[in-house]
């Protein structure tokens, strides 16, 4: 949608009233948006409750742009729910959107997590979720980062398993993506060892690609991740059935940690000073005294990440031991181009009959086989709580 220089006038002018009527400044940069106090409840409830009310300012801004932010409750204000609209809860919802994996709109929740993040549905009913990338002063590394990986011909590249950018808004020079909702990968159950396979083989060709083109995400977790489901987000850790391979897509998103590189860098001699230093604590790894190789430090959090959802599978893929030991030692860990080539090879040599077993493990956790029956077990606990 082109706004006319006047309806920009006029915009401008409705959002100073705004502002005066609610008492309420937008944090006028991306980064001022972000959380500070994330050690102190005391101090970072007040900028939560900040943030969700600066979402709801926003609300009629994103309206005549043709997007309906999901709503929070005052039952729970973390829980984002979509806007119900007569005939909308029932659209079709195919690729790049994601499937429709609720009955209705009330158990369509969304948790918000980020302050830049926020759910919403657009003019044809579809789920899409709506971020904060950048300010129009200064370009982030996100911004100059989506918009490479949504151009031709490298978005048509198969193995870009990357989140589609399907809009872009500017609003008073803050500048929103627009991506299809598409809910954690790694939450809802694996049933069959083919459909945990799938999904590791996914991350580790996007890996390729993303290195191939020396781009460093810096920030891989099971949350930075989806599939293209949409879920009840206080539910999906019971989902099953959802991931047939021939239907199921998976994507890396959220590169507000990421870099691009010049293409000529070499994928062996990088180094990064600032290499995520939080990240590294949060992986319950030592800090390295001296710079690390980026892509180094994203086939490590790609290996611990995977290395959970994978690795349980050991006793019927004893190769899986080994690769993954490999895939996660810090002092070089395989390129995303050899850990893909190995990952294959020992898919390539599993017999039809194991590839379409049944999963009854859930977790690998330092070293302990977590069966789903005591994953639910571990659910059913934490409600009576």
């Amino acid at each position: 949608m082109l706004f006319t220089m006047a309806e920009l006038f006029f915009e401008k002018v409705h959002w100073t009233f705004r502002s005066i009527q609610w008492g309420l400044q937008v944090p006028p940069t991306a980064k001022s948006w972000d959380y500070t106090n994330y050690h102190s409840d005391e101090l970072l409830f007040p900028q939560v409750r900040r943030i969700l009310k600066v979402w709801n300012f926003l609300r009629p801004f994103f309206a005549s742009r043709d997007y309906d932010l999901y709503y929070n409750t005052h039952r729970n204000a973390m829980e984002l729910f979509p806007v119900s609209k007569s005939g909308l809860a029932s659209v079709q919802q195919t690729y790049p959107y994601g499937r429709r994996m609720y009955d209705n709109d009330d158990d369509a929740i969304m948790l918000f997590h980020s302050p830049r993040v926020w759910g919403a549905r657009d003019i044809q009913g579809r789920d899409v979720v709506i971020k904060l990338v950048s300010d129009a002063s200064t370009p982030s590394q996100e911004l100059k980062i989506l918009q490479y990986l949504n151009t031709e011909p490298v978005r048509s590249d198969p193995r870009n398993h990357t989140i589609l950018v399907v809009d872009y808004l500017n609003i008073n020079g803050l500048i929103f993506a627009v991506m299809p909702r598409w809910d954690c990968a790694f939450n809802a159950e694996f049933d069959t060892v083919e459909e945990i396979l799938h999904c590791a083989e996914t991350f580790f060709e996007a890996f390729e690609f993303l290195h191939e083109h020396r781009i460093f995400h810096g920030d891989f977790l099971c949350q930075n991740s989806g599939y293209n489901a949409c879920v009840n987000s206080l539910k999906d850790d019971i989902l099953t059935g959802v991931r047939n391979p021939s239907e199921t897509w998976y994507a890396i998103y959220d590169f507000g940690a990421s870099t691009m590189f010049p293409k000529e860098i070499s994928l062996e001699d990088a180094v990064d000073p600032q290499c995520p230093r939080i990240g590294w604590k949060l992986r319950g790894l030592e800090i390295p005294t001296e710079p690390y190789n980026p892509f180094q430090y994203d086939m490590l959090s790609l290996g611990i990440e995977l290395q959970q959802h994978v690795r349980h599978l050991e006793n019927i893929i004893p190769e899986l031991g080994p690769f993954f030991d490999k895939l996660t030692t810090v002092h070089k860990p395989p390129s995303a181009q050899e850990a893909l080539a190995e990952f294959r090879r020992i898919r390539s040599g599993l017999s039809p009959s194991q590839l379409s077993h049944e999963v009854t493990t859930r977790w690998w956790r330092r070293g302990e086989v977590i069966t789903k029956a005591e994953f639910r077990l571990d659910l059913q606990e934490l409600e009576i709580e």
